[in-house]
């Protein structure tokens, strides 16, 4: 939805207005000026779930009572288990990580600004 919501206020900018006024419609308009402007905030907010699975994952599996990480995470807290927590906090941690880490790759090849940033540098 937010996506969808970013997409329709790009394409009612005023550089879109200029640019179906230089005769750009239809896919080609979209993609060239709306997808390319919408691309980082959406991919911002897929790997921002990362992060998300595992909040999700404990309360799923205390609510339905399934066995996995989520429910080994809390009753390792509830029994003083440092090293199970510890472990699963550093796997959690990893995998969250490794979620921003892939975030940052594909900007790289969406936005051509990061290039020239690096660059500069």
């Amino acid at each position: 939805m937010f996506t969808r919501e970013k997409l329709i206020e790009v394409l009612s900018s005023d550089y879109v207005l200029f640019a179906k006024a230089r005769g750009e419609k239809g896919l080609d308009l979209v993609l060239r000026h709306g997808v390319r402007n919408v691309a980082l905030p959406a991919i911002t907010l897929q790997f921002l779930g990362f992060s998300e699975l595992f909040g999700g994952a404990v309360l799923v599996e205390q609510v339905f009572a399934y066995p996995g990480i989520g429910r080994a995470a809390v009753a390792a807290g509830l029994g003083s288990d440092v090293p199970l927590l510890l472990g699963i906090v550093i796997i959690s941690a990893l995998f969250v990580f490794s979620g921003n880490l892939i975030a940052d790759i594909i900007y790289k090849f969406v936005d051509p600004r990061i290039k020239q940033q690096e660059a500069a540098v």
